[in-house]
């Protein structure tokens, strides 16, 4: 028997054994005695992938709607689309012919079109993702899978390697111009990105693209090319909210500068900033950058706008722990948050320290800790109740 079969038997004895699987929750699995006596009932192989399929499972809570089910190993549950990010990307393929490329485990190929087909490299995975999502997948290399010349792809690079190194766009599996050549050839589809991938660097896929940005639970957690006929025509960029449920697109445009701090800071979606939509954004709104590529923006009317958490500007600083203590003492701040920009400040360690001047009250103040210009700023600010 291969070695790829070997390890799908097994898979299929541990994914089988409700036994054995409940026995891997009962226990510490970093503890040796206890693991120790599930051997003797069990193989090591047999433990060994059962507790991996359990941490998988324990991992895909709150990300993958069959979480409780899913058949995956640990790290291919972390680079896994979430539930959400699937459903999302899947309602712009419509009814379409669809290749899952690198389909890993299957979260996507789920939830893309009934008909869609998975092929990825690797058989373990392959195996995996016909558990997961119920539909054919094949064995093989994304770069020579025989394409449909009218079917459209979802492709997802493998971007890490065992050792969890990130890999760059030239490094990643297939590489960019592997992905190009792969694109060349269909109609349309997206490509699963990092979320810190710029413009610039996608530019060869596709006749026609379109860079979306994918906020989760207050994270951008993918950036995506649609290219094609996949690609909304008349913008360059999208940034998408799962939170608030709210997409923008359009061009970039850089924010109005001004020194001055105004009443009010703006703090963008991080899928809206990383997009680089907030200064498009914030220019409709008359806000400003107070700092060339800060990111937060300031005014002096309070707008109400789901793509920012909104502040009111209660007193500024030089950023010392003293003076910002001072000044924290005389607005009687209760709990403390710390943000800042390019680690100006350790948030976490300045956190600690300035819980020390709380007293009773109830009033939780955020320090904005900034470099403006040449200038290390303190600003303390209240949320806003939207």
């Amino acid at each position: 028997m291969s070695l790829a079969k070997t390890q799908i038997a097994l898979w299929e004895k541990v994914v089988g054994s409700t036994e054995l699987l409940d026995a891997v929750n009962m226990i510490d699995p970093t503890k040796v005695n206890e693991v120790a006596t599930l051997r003797k009932k069990w193989s090591t192989d047999e433990v060994s992938v059962a507790i991996e399929l359990c941490k998988a499972r324990e991992h895909a809570i709150g990300r993958l709607d069959n979480a409780k089910g899913i058949v995956a190993d640990l790290v291919s549950v972390q680079q896994a689309s979430s539930s959400a990010v699937s459903t999302w990307k899947a309602k712009r393929f419509n009814n379409a012919e669809v290749v899952d490329l690198c389909c890993g485990i299957g979260a996507d190929l789920l939830q893309l079109p009934s008909t869609t087909v998975g092929v990825d490299c690797d058989p373990l995975r392959c195996w995996m993702a016909r558990q997961n999502s119920g539909k054919k997948v094949f064995v093989g290399d994304a770069r020579s899978y025989g394409l449909p010349i009218t079917a459209m792809v979802h492709l997802d690079p493998s971007r890490r390697v065992e050792n969890g190194r990130r890999l760059g766009l030239n490094e990643m599996r297939p590489n960019l111009l592997e992905v190009q050549e792969i694109c060349s050839k269909v109609c349309g589809g997206c490509v699963k990105l990092s979320p810190s991938i710029d413009l610039e660097e996608v530019a060869i896929i596709g006749d026609q693209r379109e860079v979306e940005y994918i906020e989760d639970r207050g994270r951008v957690t993918q950036g995506i090319v649609w290219f094609n006929e996949l690609a909304n025509s008349g913008c360059d960029v999208t940034a998408r909210s799962l939170t608030t449920g709210e997409t923008v697109s359009g061009s970039i445009e850089t924010p109005r500068i001004s020194a001055e701090i105004g009443k009010w800071i703006y703090e963008p979606n991080p899928a809206l900033e990383r997009a680089k939509l907030h200064g498009s954004l914030g220019n409709k709104l008359d806000y400003w950058e107070p700092a060339f590529g800060l990111g937060l923006l300031c005014g002096n009317e309070q707008t109400k706008s789901n793509w920012f958490n909104v502040f009111e500007v209660l007193s500024t600083s030089v950023l010392r722990l003293e003076k910002v203590t001072s000044e924290l003492r005389k607005l009687g701040a209760g709990e403390v948050e710390v943000k800042t920009r390019d680690s100006v400040v350790d948030p976490n360690v300045w956190q600690k320290e300035l819980q020390k001047p709380a007293n009773v009250s109830n009033e939780r103040l955020t320090v904005f800790a900034l470099r403006l210009g040449k200038k290390r700023v303190a600003i303390i600010a209240r949320r806003a109740k939207q």
